[in-house]
């Protein structure tokens, strides 16, 4: 049987492993998540909707049904936190592969909502010519959108 000396350390070790990981979570590790509505004509009404798992862009002209995503950059250090994902699966009806959500006004809880085509399309978009350009695999679509659950 265990003496009650022995189950301290123990305890102590295990508290102190856990405590240790957990510090190791920072910011980066938690989900980003939340609804957000647009409000700026046809083409962005509708809402893009982030869960722990999966990211959604509904609106007129697009669905974009909830799809698994990866997290290509963020960056929660300044007045304007910004986030980029990239969806892994495409419904048939989204023509969209990458969505970038910057703050714009935190105090009213808007952000600006693009979403390009490719990951081309997102690496290249602030080259000369590429984002005004009419070819459909350069459109990206760019929306102020109001977070939903302030």
């Amino acid at each position: 049987m265990m003496g009650l000396r022995t189950l301290r350390p123990a305890v102590w070790v295990a508290v102190m492993l856990f405590l240790r990981a957990a510090s190791a979570m920072t910011v980066k590790d938690t989900p980003f998540t939340g609804s957000f509505g647009g409000s700026s004509g046809r083409v962005c009404s509708g809402g893009i909707h982030i869960r722990a798992k999966t990211l959604e862009w509904i609106s007129t002209y697009r669905i974009c049904k909830p799809s698994p995503y990866e997290v290509l950059e963020r960056d929660a250090s300044g007045r304007f936190p910004r986030i980029v994902f990239r969806i892994r699966n495409r419904s048939r009806q989204c023509d969209l592969e990458v969505f970038e959500l910057a703050q714009a006004d935190p105090r009213i809880g808007q952000w600006e909502a693009s979403a390009y085509p490719s990951m081309e399309a997102y690496v290249k978009r602030d080259q000369p010519g590429w984002i005004d350009s009419q070819a459909p695999e350069r459109q990206a679509l760019s929306c102020m959108m109001f977070d939903m659950n302030r």
